[in-house]
C-alpha cells in the first residue's frame, strides 16, 4: 500500500550541537463506495421487511483516516501513536458514533524485544489476532461477519481507557494481554470499579504455510454505556447496541464472555481458514444465551490481480427463554446458515473492484434473519440475501 510520509529531522539545538531521534508521521486510508441490493430489510425484528436497492459504502473495507507517527528513542526503543477516523464515503459524516477517531486514538512505547505498550480507545485481541482468518477479512465485506457480531469479530464495539501490552517471544509468536478501565469510583446502586470495564488476552502464531490464533474476551456490564445515568465513559460506548445487534438489544447484559480461536494453513494459491468461538450473554433477570459460531472459509488467488473466496458459517444458539428473545426465535435453540462469497479484482496496487454476496436462513427455533449491518429481515422472513460492489481506493 502506497501511503504519504511526512518525515521531520530535527538536528540541532540554538546554542548547543544537540542531536534528536528521527521521527516519522504517515498520512494513510481508504475509501470505498458503490451499490448494494438487499431482498428484505426491515428497521425492528418486529417490523415488515421491503427490498432495498441503494448506495453504499465501507462495506469492503470500513472508510478511514489515519495518521501513525513513530520517534526513536535510541537502543530499540520508539514512542508511537495512532489516530484514526471512521467516516462515509457517501455522505462525508463521521462513523463510530460521530467519534472524531473513533477507529482508534492511542499512544504508548515500543521496544524491538521488550514488546509494546499502548494506551486509549483500542482493538481487542480478537480482532487482531481471530477475525483476520474470518470470511469478511478474508475476501468478503462487513456484510459477511457473524449474526449480531455476538463474538465481536466484527468489532462492533472498540474499547475505551485501555492498557494493552504485546511481545514476540519468539518468532513467529505474539502473546498480549489488555485491560479497559470503567473509569467509574466503587459505589452503589449499580455502580462501581467493575461497571462497565474489559479485559482479554490473546495468542497468535504464524510461521510458514500454517497460522493458528486464539483470544478471550470478558466484559463487565457493557450495556452500562447505553444510558447516560449510568456510565456511558467507561470500557464500551454507546455503539455497542447497533440495530443489527439482535442479542445485545435484548436486555440490560450483565456480563460477556467470548472464547475464539482460529486456524490457517496456505498451499501454494490457496487459503484455508477454520474459526470457531464460543459466546456466552448473561442479562439481568438470571437469563443468559450461548452462541456457537463455526467458520470455514476459503480463498484462492487466481491470478496477482483477481481473487476468489467462499464461506460457510453456522450459527448455534441456546437458551435465553426470557420474553426478549421471542423477538427472533420461537423456543430455545435459535440457529443460522450463512454463506459469504466474494471477488476482488485489482485495476492497481491502491485500486480495486469487488462484488460480495451473503445469503442467511434461519433454522432451528430462529424465525429471522438478520445480515450483520444490515439488520433483520422482516417479521417471519426467514431467508436474507445480499449484492454489493464497488470501488475501493487505498492511500
Amino acid at each position: 500500500m502506497n501511503k504519504t510520509v511526512l518525515v521531520i529531522f530535527i538536528t540541532s539545538g540554538f546554542a548547543a550541537p544537540l542531536a534528536y531521534a528521527q521521527s516519522s508521521v504517515t498520512l494513510y486510508g481508504i475509501i470505498d463506495n458503490g451499490v448494494s441490493y438487499v431482498n428484505s430489510s426491515a428497521s425492528s425484528l418486529t417490523t415488515k421487511g421491503a427490498r432495498l436497492i441503494g448506495a453504499a459504502t465501507s462495506f469492503g473495507s470500513g472508510d478511514r483516516l489515519g495518521f501513525t507517527g513513530k520517534e526513536d528513542l535510541g537502543g530499540g526503543s520508539s514512542a508511537i501513536f495512532t489516530l484514526e477516523s471512521g467516516f462515509s464515503g457517501n455522505t462525508g459524516a463521521l462513523s463510530q458514533g460521530g467519534r472524531l477517531f473513533g477507529r482508534q486514538s492511542f499512544v504508548g512505547l515500543s521496544d524491538r524485544n521488550d514488546g509494546t505498550l499502548t494506551m486509549g480507545r483500542q482493538y481487542d485481541y480478537t480482532f487482531d489476532y481471530v477475525a483476520p482468518m474470518t470470511s469478511w477479512l478474508q475476501f468478503g465485506s462487513i456484510y459477511g461477519a457473524h449474526i449480531g457480531d455476538v463474538d465481536d469479530t466484527f468489532q462492533t464495539y472498540r474499547l475505551n481507557n485501555s492498557v494493552k501490552y504485546q511481545v514476540t517471544p519468539i518468532p513467529g509468536l505474539q502473546v498480549g494481554g489488555l485491560y479497559a478501565f470503567s473509569n467509574q469510583s466503587g459505589g452503589s446502586n449499580g455502580a462501581g470499579f467493575a461497571n462497565n470495564r474489559a479485559w482479554s488476552l490473546g495468542a497468535r502464531y504464524d510461521n510458514g504455510p500454517l497460522g493458528f490464533a486464539t483470544s478471550y474476551l470478558t466484559l463487565n456490564s457493557p450495556s452500562s454505556g447505553q444510558s447516560a445515568t449510568n456510565n456511558p465513559n467507561g470500557a464500551v460506548g454507546d455503539e455497542y447496541s447497533l440495530p443489527s445487534s439482535i442479542f445485545y438489544n435484548e436486555g440490560f447484559v450483565n456480563r460477556q464472555s467470548i472464547f475464539a480461536a482460529a486456524t490457517a494453513y496456505t498451499i501454494s494459491a490457496l487459503r484455508l481458514n477454520f474459526m470457531y468461538s464460543d459466546t456466552q450473554l448473561t442479562y439481568q433477570g438470571n437469563r443468559s444465551l450461548r452462541v456457537d459460531n463455526y467458520e470455514l472459509n476459503g480463498k484462492y488467488q487466481m491470478t496477482p490481480a483477481f481473487s476468489i473466496g467462499l464461506g460457510y458459517i453456522f450459527t448455534n444458539g441456546s437458551g435465553f427463554t426470557g420474553t426478549g428473545a421471542q423477538s427472533y426465535a420461537d423456543g430455545t435453540h435459535p440457529k443460522w446458515h450463512q454463506i459469504d462469497f466474494g471477488v476482488s479484482y485489482q485495476l492497481s496496487k491502491n485500486t480495486d473492484l469487488h462484488l460480495s454476496t451473503v445469503y442467511q436462513r434461519a433454522a432451528g427455533d430462529a424465525t429471522e434473519a438478520a445480515i450483520n449491518v444490515i439488520g433483520p429481515a422482516g417479521i417471519d422472513k426467514k431467508s436474507q440475501m445480499l449484492v454489493a460492489t464497488g470501488l475501493r481506493y487505498r492511500f
